[in-house]
């Protein structure tokens, strides 16, 4: 069983059409089976710890191969299969140390990136994946059509939309920068009354690559939450990061 969970897992890592290359230097970007089987091999590793509770190796296994593939992939129909697996098992672990805010985005992002998570059996870890299914979307939507009903801050109800004080700038992946391609990268989430981002998803098309860029900016975002009648409310909201590269290759 656990065997057959972690093949089915882990199925995107060997998917054609992934291009993955190493930081350095940026202008020999090649296809590299075996840094793929190596990420595969490790993300293995880190769905066996969670299988045993080992929650905090579990989930730092996985944020470090998300971080390296982050930065080395370059593009690839099955890029953002890939990702998920890794965002996938981090949340995992985040669930398992009662990191529910980390949890529920890092999930949010996995089935943003590979809709076939929003299915996926959490049942093999325990607690922690139970706590995760309350994050679930349904056809792309996360799980609070309320929230959803004014979408992207348009409103026939009196709201003063939400405003940025403070968050960091999207930062280009690595290996992407010999592209040179100022892009930005729509992402749609909600402002909850605290101001706080949460429930992340792509309301079109995006690289892969760039979309996870970008939820990683955006989760970082704080807002003066949005106001009915002089109270916060949570609406739902499109937020755009511009990449700017800074140097190119």
């Amino acid at each position: 069983m656990k065997k057959r969970l972690a093949s089915c897992l882990l199925a995107a890592t060997l998917a054609p059409g992934v291009v993955a290359a190493a930081p350095t230097p940026p202008h020999r970007s090649v296809y590299k089976p075996a840094l793929i089987l190596q990420w595969k091999d490790r993300l293995h590793v880190a769905n066996e710890r969670l299988q045993q509770a080992d929650w905090k190796q579990g989930r730092d296994i996985a944020d470090a191969v998300m971080r390296e593939m982050r930065d080395r992939i370059v593009s690839g129909e099955a890029s953002g299969d890939l990702l998920a697996v890794a965002l996938l098992f981090r949340a995992i672990g985040e669930a398992g140390l009662n990191d529910a805010e980390a949890a529920a985005w890092d999930f949010g992002t996995a089935q943003s990136l590979y809709p076939g998570y929003e299915k996926v059996d959490l049942k093999p870890y325990g607690a922690a994946g139970a706590s995760l299914d309350q994050y679930r979307y349904k056809n792309g939507s996360p799980p609070d059509p309320s929230a959803w009903a004014d979408s992207d801050g348009r409103t026939d109800r009196q709201v003063t939309p939400p405003r940025k004080v403070s968050g960091q700038t999207g930062e280009y992946p690595l290996a992407k920068a010999r592209s040179c391609v100022q892009q930005p990268v729509v992402v749609r989430t909600i402002i909850n009354e605290q101001g706080r981002p949460e429930s992340p998803s792509l309301p079109a098309a995006t690289d892969p690559v760039l979309a996870l860029a970008a939820f990683d900016a955006v989760r970082t975002w704080r807002f003066e939450p949005a106001q009915q009648d002089g109270k916060p409310v949570r609406v739902a909201f499109l937020l755009t990061v511009n990449f700017k590269v800074r140097q190119c290759y």
